[in-house]
């Protein structure tokens, strides 16, 4: 059986204490995801170097475009993450011991979707600083960066609210002591179902909440570099709507931490 090694923690007053547990466990779990973190990283590098390499031979907007590319798999990275930094617990068989320090249930999910939080800002800057440097080989006009930081804040929001969809997925699914994998499964699915189809249902809510734009620069880029030069520059969110929307995900996460400090009450299945 592999043996555990607790998070230590030292005697504080009750506000102090609930901060340094945050810390301590947010500490070790940056530390935990530090390999994964550096391969990223150098395969970002990589795939840079090679359309780097390839300056002389594609065309220098394509290159540009294909700079990009990485960002298409923070989704699977959030999906994955969500699953995998809570399977660990019950792999290594640490959950229970991490909820007896006592450390509430939300707490644990919270370090956790803040540890992919900060991951996905590392992976986005990095990548950027690629989207940057072939901008500059490319582009005739400098490259917008409101524009660029409003796409980087678009990926991290999508980016968290897939981790907190696959966190509670995961969750549900422990309740079960059959079909775990394929509970969490249909559960992924369902919930996400949900509450892009009935989360609306609450935006005449919120209708105090004004509408607002992002700048589509990239994804016209992308249209004009294909022959559409019609495209507009600006993407129009209505407020309520995606209000209604976050706070639907975060009702999810806080169900997920409910159902992860009422879980562990019982015992750990194997």
């Amino acid at each position: 059986m592999e043996k555990s090694v607790g998070v230590q923690i030292p005697s504080l007053a009750p506000g102090e204490e609930m901060k340094s547990k945050f810390g301590s466990l947010l500490k070790t779990e940056l530390k935990n995801s530090l390999g994964s973190t550096i391969l990223l990283l150098a395969l970002i590098i990589i795939w840079d170097l090679f359309l780097y390499t390839r300056q002389n031979s594609w065309d220098k907007t394509l290159i540009f475009i294909l700079s990009f590319l990485p960002i298409i798999f923070l989704p699977f990275y959030a999906l994955v993450s969500g699953f995998y930094m809570l399977n660990e617990e019950w792999r290594k068989k640490t959950i229970a011991q991490l909820l007896s320090l006592p450390v509430k249930g939300i707490t644990l999910t919270s370090v956790k979707l803040l540890t992919v939080g900060i991951e996905t800002v590392v992976f986005i800057i990095m990548v950027f600083i690629g989207v940057i440097i072939f901008s500059k080989i490319a582009l005739l006009d400098p490259l917008p960066i409101p524009a660029l930081f409003q796409l980087g804040t678009l990926l991290l929001i999508i980016t968290v609210l897939v981790t907190i969809l696959s966190q509670f997925a995961y969750l549900v699914g422990r309740v079960f002591r059959y079909l775990q994998w394929l509970v969490s499964l249909w559960t992924f699915l369902l919930a996400g179902w949900v509450i892009i189809r009935y989360s609306g249902l609450l935006a005449p809510y919120f209708s105090f909440v004004p509408n607002f734009q992002l700048n589509s620069w990239f994804l016209s880029g992308i249209w004009q570099y294909l022959g559409n030069d019609k495209v507009s520059l600006h993407i129009k969110i209505h407020g309520p709507t995606a209000t209604a929307l976050l706070l639907s995900f975060l009702l999810i996460f806080l169900l997920g931490s409910w159902i992860l400090e009422k879980y562990v009450e019982m015992p750990v299945r194997e």
